[in-house]
């Protein structure tokens, strides 16, 4: 059977009273699978998934392969948890900023403060998101399932942003500004990459952020001008 993390969490719930001893087997279990992860997401930065073998993520890990199937079914679910976390990760600071804003500018302004600092915290989360899994889904049309966390981002950006705009925002609005956002601050960053200071990058990058902020707020209204002339021409 394969652990998740839930089943781990829920294991332990009212029992820990009656047995002291799932207590500790249950934190056993959570550093374990915590361990995978901080190997894989090292090992994905270095190597891509794609490229990445389980036996390298176990010995990473100090593990045994049978360890690594009671946790996860295969690589691709591992990468899927360490997808979701970052994703929660994101979305969090995404929450926060968004309490502050009072107007689509301030918005959009807080969204790329929110990617900024995510970046920040979890450099190889926002690189597996923005270079592995979601941002080529952004990139692309494509008739597959997306993946919920995928949907989880762009209901989050989808909701920083409809409060300030009268009518529902078209959804390939909402990818291309997900796109623009994670573009401009992967191209921003890249610099603290190659050794510049972080308060370096938020200085030299601030006129761009302010034109890019223009831009894309005039990118959302265009379609909520456009709508309005359709109207007023029937």
């Amino acid at each position: 059977m394969v652990i998740s993390d839930s089943m781990i969490r829920k294991r332990d719930q009212g029992k820990m009273a009656e047995n002291a001893s799932l207590g500790r087997a249950t934190r056993r279990a959570l550093q374990t699978r915590q361990r995978l992860k901080e190997a894989s997401l090292a090992l994905f930065i270095e190597s891509g998934v794609g490229n990445t073998a389980i036996e390298e993520i176990t010995e990473r890990a100090d593990v045994g392969k049978g360890t690594f199937y009671r946790h996860f079914t295969n690589k691709e679910a591992l990468a899927a948890a360490l997808v979701e976390d970052a994703v929660d990760h994101l979305l969090e600071r995404m929450s926060e900023a968004e309490k502050e804003c009072r107007s689509l500018d301030e918005a959009i302004e807080r969204l790329i403060q929110a990617h900024s600092e995510f970046f920040q915290k979890y450099p190889n989360e926002f690189l597996l998101l923005f270079q592995e899994r979601v941002f080529p889904q952004l990139q692309r049309d494509s008739s597959e399932e997306p993946d919920a966390s995928y949907l989880n981002y762009l209901e989050g950006i989808r909701r920083e942003v409809a409060r300030f705009i009268p009518r529902p925002v078209a959804p390939l609005r909402i990818r291309r500004l997900a796109c623009a956002i994670a573009g401009f601050v992967s191209g921003l960053f890249s610099f603290a990459v190659n050794g510049m200071a972080p308060e370096e990058v938020e200085k030299s990058g601030e006129p761009l952020r302010r034109a890019f902020v223009a831009t894309s707020s005039a990118f959302l209204l265009e379609g909520e001008i456009e709508e309005i002339l359709n109207l007023n021409g029937d």
